[in-house]
Protein backbone atom coordinates (compact mmCIF):
# COMPACT_ATOMS: atom_id res chain seq x y z
CA UNK A 1 0.00 0.00 0.00
CA UNK A 2 1.38 3.45 -0.79
CA UNK A 3 1.64 6.19 1.85
CA UNK A 4 0.07 8.34 -0.19
CA UNK A 5 -3.03 6.23 -0.91
CA UNK A 6 -3.79 6.64 2.96
CA UNK A 7 -4.70 10.46 2.84
CA UNK A 8 -6.58 10.70 -0.26
CA UNK A 9 -8.84 12.89 -0.17
CA UNK A 10 -11.66 11.01 -1.24
CA UNK A 11 -10.68 7.97 1.15
CA UNK A 12 -10.61 10.52 4.03
CA UNK A 13 -14.30 11.98 3.07
CA UNK A 14 -15.62 8.73 2.63
CA UNK A 15 -13.84 7.15 6.19
CA UNK A 16 -14.72 10.48 8.29
CA UNK A 17 -18.62 10.65 7.04
CA UNK A 18 -19.02 6.53 7.59
CA UNK A 19 -17.42 6.13 11.28
CA UNK A 20 -19.70 5.71 13.74
CA UNK A 21 -20.83 9.39 15.57
CA UNK A 22 -20.50 8.19 19.09
CA UNK A 23 -17.34 6.34 18.00
CA UNK A 24 -16.13 9.49 17.06
CA UNK A 25 -17.09 11.64 20.27
CA UNK A 26 -15.12 9.19 22.34
CA UNK A 27 -12.13 9.61 20.12
CA UNK A 28 -12.28 13.25 20.26
CA UNK A 29 -13.28 12.94 24.59
CA UNK A 30 -9.83 10.56 25.10
CA UNK A 31 -7.55 12.86 22.74
CA UNK A 32 -8.70 15.75 24.43
CA UNK A 33 -8.29 13.66 28.16
CA UNK A 34 -5.20 12.83 26.93
CA UNK A 35 -4.23 16.21 25.94
CA UNK A 36 -5.31 17.69 29.33
CA UNK A 37 -3.25 15.22 31.37
CA UNK A 38 0.24 15.42 29.53
CA UNK A 39 -0.23 19.48 28.99
CA UNK A 40 0.98 20.32 33.00
CA UNK A 41 3.88 17.97 32.54
CA UNK A 42 4.79 19.46 29.15
CA UNK A 43 4.72 22.85 30.93
CA UNK A 44 6.74 21.47 33.72
CA UNK A 45 9.42 19.88 31.53
CA UNK A 46 9.16 23.23 29.53
CA UNK A 47 9.82 25.43 32.69
CA UNK A 48 12.89 23.15 34.28
CA UNK A 49 14.48 22.71 31.22
CA UNK A 50 14.31 27.05 30.45
CA UNK A 51 15.39 27.52 34.07
CA UNK A 52 18.38 25.02 33.97
CA UNK A 53 19.58 26.46 30.64
CA UNK A 54 19.56 29.72 31.82
CA UNK A 55 21.57 29.24 34.89
CA UNK A 56 23.77 26.79 33.56
CA UNK A 57 24.04 29.36 30.52
CA UNK A 58 25.59 32.13 32.61
CA UNK A 59 27.59 30.09 34.66
CA UNK A 60 28.99 28.83 31.19
CA UNK A 61 29.59 31.96 29.36
CA UNK A 62 31.43 33.75 32.37
CA UNK A 63 33.51 30.98 32.41
CA UNK A 64 33.82 31.22 28.65
CA UNK A 65 34.32 35.11 29.08
CA UNK A 66 36.70 34.57 31.65
CA UNK A 67 39.33 32.00 29.46
CA UNK A 68 38.76 34.61 26.49
CA UNK A 69 40.00 37.31 29.30
CA UNK A 70 43.21 35.39 29.93
CA UNK A 71 44.13 34.30 26.31
CA UNK A 72 46.64 36.88 25.32
CA UNK A 73 47.94 37.06 28.72
CA UNK A 74 51.26 35.17 28.20
CA UNK A 75 51.73 36.57 24.24
CA UNK A 76 53.36 40.07 25.06
CA UNK A 77 54.07 40.32 21.27
CA UNK A 78 50.56 40.36 20.05
CA UNK A 79 49.04 42.60 17.94
CA UNK A 80 46.02 43.95 20.22
CA UNK A 81 43.36 46.41 19.00
CA UNK A 82 43.63 50.23 19.63
CA UNK A 83 41.39 51.53 21.76
CA UNK A 84 39.00 53.78 20.38
CA UNK A 85 38.89 57.17 20.32
CA UNK A 86 36.87 59.05 22.90
CA UNK A 87 36.19 55.57 24.22
CA UNK A 88 36.57 56.81 28.02
CA UNK A 89 34.50 60.11 26.87
CA UNK A 90 31.61 59.70 29.42
CA UNK A 91 33.50 57.45 32.30
CA UNK A 92 33.42 59.53 35.81
CA UNK A 93 36.75 59.78 37.09
CA UNK A 94 36.53 58.51 41.11
CA UNK A 95 38.66 61.10 42.66
CA UNK A 96 37.17 64.36 40.71
CA UNK A 97 33.28 63.05 41.32
CA UNK A 98 34.08 62.07 44.61
CA UNK A 99 35.05 65.70 46.10
CA UNK A 100 31.54 66.95 44.16
CA UNK A 101 28.70 67.26 46.22
CA UNK A 102 25.22 69.15 45.60
CA UNK A 103 24.32 71.01 42.21
CA UNK A 104 26.41 70.09 38.89
CA UNK A 105 26.27 73.39 37.74
CA UNK A 106 26.95 76.96 39.67
CA UNK A 107 25.98 79.94 38.48
CA UNK A 108 28.57 82.86 38.57
CA UNK A 109 26.85 86.20 39.32
CA UNK A 110 27.11 89.05 37.33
Amino acid sequence: MNVNQAFNSANFKHRVTSMNPILALLMVFAMTLVALTLLPFLLLFGLISFLTLRFLGKKMLRRQQAEQAHAYQNYANVQREPTAPYADMFKRSGTSQASKTGRTFEHQAD
